[in-house]
C-alpha cells in the first residue's frame, strides 16, 4: 500500500524523543517502511537546528532514493525524521523551499516540543499530525495547550506591574544561569503568556502584546539570543 496516500510530504508533530520512537514504530509496523539499515531513512536529533544542518538536509534531499531497505514500501521513498528543541530563523528560512516543494519521493517528519518554535511561514507549509500508534494512521491534531504551572505563572506576570514583571524576568534569567531552567522553559513560558493574552484580551486588544511575544520567540531561535533582553521586551509590552 502506498504510504503517500496516508501522510503529507511535510509533516509536523508536537512531541519529543518518545514521539519520534512512536512515529518510527508506526512507519515500520503499519506502513512497512524500514528504518534500521535503510539508506533512504534519515533520523536526526538536534538541540538547535542550524543553517549547517539545513544545508546537510538539502544535500541529502537532492539525491534520488537508493532503495534496498527491505520493506515493501521502501522502494522509491526517502524519509526524514528530524527532532529538534529549537531552530534558528536562518535555518528555517533555508528549509522553506524544501517543505513547500519537496521531491516527490521525499517525506519530512519534523518533531518539535511546541509549534510556537517555528516561523508562521514554516508552519503554513506543513501538515500537523498526531494520533501515533501501530494500529492508527496519522491524523490531524489540534494545538497543544501550555501546562497549568506555566499558565499560572503567565497570569501572575500579565497582572503584575512592569517593575514586578522585570523582577520575574531577573529571577528566571538567574535560574537559567544556574542551570535550574533552560531556554525551552523560556519558550514554554512565552507560549503560556500568549495563551493568557488571547484568552483575556483577544486578538484586537492584545495585538501589541501578541506581536511582542512573536518577535521575542522568533529571536530565541537564533544561535546566541539575549534571553534577558527578549524577556524584558515582552515584560514591557504585555
Amino acid at each position: 500500500m502506498n504510504p503517500s496516500a496516508f501522510f503529507h510530504h511535510a509533516n509536523l508533530l508536537i512531541g519529543n524523543a518518545e514521539t519520534r520512537d512512536q512515529l518510527i514504530s508506526t512507519l515500520e509496523k503499519k506502513y512497512k517502511i524500514t528504518a534500521q539499515g535503510n539508506p533512504d531513512f534519515f533520523i536526526r536529533n538536534y538541540e538547535t537546528f542550524t543553517i549547517d544542518d539545513a544545508r546537510e538536509i538539502k544535500v541529502l534531499h537532492s539525491t534520488r532514493p537508493v532503495g534496498g531497505g527491505g520493506g515493501k514500501n521502501d522502494a522509491g521513498k526517502k524519509i526524514f525524521v528530524l527532532t529538534m528543541n529549537g531552530a534558528t530563523v536562518e535555518a528555517q528560512n533555508a528549509m522553506l523551499k524544501l517543505l513547500e516543494e519537496p521531491a516527490e519521493y521525499v517525506h519530512f517528519f519534523l518533531i518539535v516540543p511546541s509549534a510556537h518554535l517555528l516561523l508562521p511561514t514554516v508552519k503554513s507549509r506543513m501538515s500537523e499530525m498526531d494520533g501515533l500508534s501501530n494500529n492508527a494512521k496519522l491524523t490531524k491534531n489540534s494545538s497543544k495547550l501550555s501546562s497549568p504551572e506555566f499558565i499560572e505563572l503567565a497570569e501572575v506576570f500579565i497582572k503584575a506591574t512592569q517593575t514586578k514583571r522585570l523582577d520575574m524576568v531577573k529571577k528566571l534569567v538567574d535560574e537559567i544561569s544556574k542551570e535550574k531552567k533552560t531556554k525551552q522553559d523560556v519558550i514554554d513560558f512565552m507560549n503560556a503568556v500568549q495563551e493568557v493574552v488571547y484568552k483575556e484580551k483577544g486578538v484586537k486588544n492584545g495585538k501589541s502584546a501578541l506581536e511582542a511575544i512573536e518577535v521575542a520567540r522568533n529571536y530565541l531561535n537564533d544561535r546566541a539570543p539575549s534571553v534577558k533582553m527578549l524577556l524584558e521586551y515582552v515584560a514591557l509590552n504585555v
